[in-house]
């Protein structure tokens, strides 16, 4: 009976920690359905403002076959929410690597939040991020060899990301 018990218990346990699908309420009404297509393959987007389909087929997932994410959050601090896609490193799985999506208002789409490359920062993609709701930051944390780096950033008032301190 033990066993059977266990046996349902990570069966729900499971499916409850790899949701592929999620729903966003926005704070103007709009109501945004995504789903993961094909293991995080594409992403299939949905709003309640047009009857169109926002297809994202950029998401990098793992190659070593480790479970994909989602994540909501404001991550340009402009009162909508955002979301993300997150997996593990594909290495020892020390830190977990983020896709950014900021959410477009105007056109009810989602656009990747792409990190600025003349900044100079020490990591490569956002990782294991942290986001200061009062700071309005987003800090992004890597291992490069045996170090670990550590960037934060910032939206400037045009809207565009900048490096504060690496």
């Amino acid at each position: 009976m033990r066993i059977v018990l266990l046996n349902i218990l990570l069966l729900f346990s499971y499916q409850s920690y790899s949701q592929k699908n999620i729903e966003i309420n926005q704070k103007d009404g709009t109501q945004i359905k995504i789903k993961a297509v094909n293991d995080f393959e594409k992403l299939e987007i949905t709003t309640s403002k047009n009857n169109k389909i926002q297809v994202i087929d950029s998401i990098e997932t793992s190659i070593s076959g480790r479970e994909m994410h989602f994540a909501i959050e404001d991550y340009n601090f402009d009162g909508y929410q955002d979301f993300a896609t997150y997996h593990l490193d594909d290495g020892m799985g020390v830190y977990t690597i983020f896709q950014l999506f900021i959410y477009d208002p105007t056109n009810s789409q989602f656009k990747q939040l792409k990190m600025p490359r003349n900044f100079g920062s020490e990591c490569d993609e956002f990782c294991d991020i942290q986001i200061n709701k009062k700071k309005k930051t987003i800090q992004s944390s890597c291992r490069g060899g045996a170090r670990w780096h550590t960037d934060v950033w910032k939206f400037d008032k045009n809207k565009n990301l900048i490096l504060l301190k690496k």
